[in-house]
């Protein structure tokens, strides 16, 4: 039963030319839209240039180590990544009014502060590298005051305070994220805009599971009548049907691929199988997104389709596909959104292999992407041994 399914869904896709559209061609179309328009404000070769930013030279960040340490350390040498300029709170905003520097950073004690005026490549830079000084600075506070309590339980009141939180922070610091300029002579600034696309075609192959079911429901097609009334398991039919989609969808990857990398020109340096391996995650989560939306929306398969794509665009909005600035403000407010949208998994993935040297992050966004999938597909799955209908 299970390649009866597969390949009934197989053909049903190929014959579909508007889904076959939207779904493969729509993905080349823009690639070479961007290419058309990137190709004119950026050269395609060419070391990228450090990061114009200001730091608000108070009593605050001096008083604060993490901060002035690790700014310190990646605005020096040949590889930086920032070019620092430590000035007065009324400089800093003139300087940023002037487009002088790309954004400026305030510390008010426990509250850090980045200031940009636009959502450029620059801005994304400064923006992620404060966050990623932010988790540093969470986990050796943590780690300072679990040693303090530990110190004062075995009865040590001579504690040196100072000490024990200069000592994590060494630690900390030395052994997470090494964040540096270490872009390739080939690569495209604008290559993180190639990173949305690729993250948008993975989401979009919800559209191809989302049909496929449709297909499969009574409520929807005379086909879909009959299934429910089949001794047919609806484990083998989910899988048969996810299994066809994801075929389809991974040739509409390599064209995209393809595409990018011999007409496009964009180079991926040594990231290009990890850029393969969250694609082909990004994609899986993008199909069960759609087999849940095809199961649990009561409703016409033009509307479940409008529906998907809405979920799909809300996810790209609240993810800083449109502007990094909306994934900060969602971040810092109601950081759980993010934590469940699997275009933030996939995009943070891809920025966290162009930005950083660690695997860390991007470990982390793939197990999130495995986990995601693997919840869309057992609620679908539950879903459609459920579902009765009084009459079909």
């Amino acid at each position: 039963m299970f390649i009866h399914n597969f390949k009934y869904s197989l053909l049903l896709l190929l014959k579909n030319k508007q889904l076959i559209f939207w779904t493969l061609a729509f993905p080349l179309i823009m690639c070479v839209l961007f290419n058309m328009a990137f190709s004119d404000v950026t050269e395609k070769t060419g070391k990228s240039d450090p990061v114009n930013i200001a730091v608000i030279n108070d009593d605050d960040f001096k008083s604060n180590s993490i901060y002035k340490d690790t700014l310190k350390t990646l605005g020096e040498g040949d590889d930086r990544v920032f070019n620092i300029k430590y000035v007065s709170s009324d400089k800093a905003k003139k300087l940023l009014e002037d487009d002088e520097i790309a954004g400026y950073l305030s510390v008010n004690g426990d509250d850090v502060k980045v200031t940009v005026n636009s959502t450029g490549i620059d801005e994304t830079i400064f923006c992620y590298v404060i966050d990623e000084i932010k988790s540093d600075s969470s986990v050796i506070k943590d780690i300072g005051e679990s040693k303090i309590e530990h110190e004062i339980k075995n009865g040590n009141m001579n504690i040196d305070y100072e000490k024990i939180y200069n000592d994590v922070s060494r630690k900390v610091l030395k052994s997470d994220v090494s964040i540096k300029n270490n872009s390739s002579d080939n690569m495209s600034d604008f290559v993180i805009e190639y990173y949305s696309l690729i993250a948008m075609a993975c989401m979009y192959s919800g559209i191809l599971s989302m049909t496929l079911i449709n297909y499969k429901l009574a409520n929807i097609t005379s086909v879909g009548k009959r299934t429910s009334i089949s001794p047919a398991k609806k484990g083998g039919m989910l899988l048969g049907s996810l299994s066809a989609a994801f075929l389809v969808q991974l040739f509409g990857l390599l064209l995209l691929y393809l595409m990018m990398i011999f007409y496009v020109g964009v180079d991926f340096g040594n990231n290009l199988p990890m850029i393969i391996l969250i694609s082909i995650l990004g994609s899986i989560s993008g199909l069960t997104l759609g087999i849940a939306v095809a199961v649990f929306f009561k409703m016409g398969e033009n509307a479940k389709t409008t529906a998907l794509i809405g979920i799909v665009m809300a996810g790209c909005f609240l993810s800083g596909m449109m502007g990094i600035t909306m994934k900060n403000v969602i971040d810092k407010s109601i950081p759980i959104l993010n934590r469940i949208n699997p275009v933030a998994m996939i995009t943070d993935g891809l920025y966290a292999l162009y930005y950083y040297d660690s695997m860390d992050r991007f470990i982390i966004n793939a197990v999130s992407l495995i986990i995601f999938s693997a919840v869309m597909l057992i609620i679908s799955w539950r879903g459609l041994r459920r579902q009765r209908y009084d009459s079909i």
